[in-house]
């Protein structure tokens, strides 16, 4: 018989509070490596690209329904301007990377705690393994069954964008 931490609701807690432990740390992390003046350029530049692919893409259509070469080229001058633009943004944000293998050497060291298991290799029985599923979704169709994996993803998913959101780690435009 498994333990009584492997049964759902139990398993299913756990594994909720251990995504918003790991998203909140690493948001909390990406924070402290990437300073709020590094965050706001990049978003400054998103904004940036937003607005001039809108106005290449009213330009180029036009262009194309009236045959004004010079709009045409306007265009394709703004598609050269947002290469440039998006290549600075990439290259800001890239540095948010620099924590990838603190996060991923966390995620491990909690993936084994909670599984027992790393990379396909059994080490020990952990108490919250048991019977799979560990959760369900009532509302996709049914009852749509969860094993541990695809529960810590779901989780894992939405709180990181929560998190990131919060703490102003996304490039997403207001």
């Amino acid at each position: 018989m498994s333990s009584i931490l492997a049964q759902p609701p139990v398993v299913t807690i756990v594994v909720l509070f251990v995504s918003i432990a790991m998203s909140l740390a690493s948001s909390l992390i990406n924070s402290r490596f990437m300073p709020r003046e590094h965050r706001e350029k990049v978003k400054a530049l998103r904004r940036k690209i937003s607005a001039l692919t809108k106005e290449k893409s009213e330009n180029m259509k036009k262009a194309k329904s009236t045959g004004d070469k010079k709009l045409l080229k306007k265009a394709q001058k703004q598609e050269r301007q947002i290469l440039q633009l998006q290549s600075q943004a990439l290259s800001l944000s890239s540095k948010q990377f620099r924590v990838f293998p603190i996060t991923m050497a966390v995620f491990f060291i909690v993936w084994l705690f909670l599984t027992g298991s790393i990379l396909g290799f059994k080490l020990f029985d952990s108490p919250f393994m048991g019977p799979d599923p560990v959760a369900y979704l009532p509302w996709l169709g049914g009852v749509l069954p969860l094993s541990i994996f695809y529960w810590y993803l779901i989780c894992s998913l939405l709180f990181g964008t929560l998190f990131s959101r919060i703490f102003g780690l996304t490039g997403g435009t207001d």
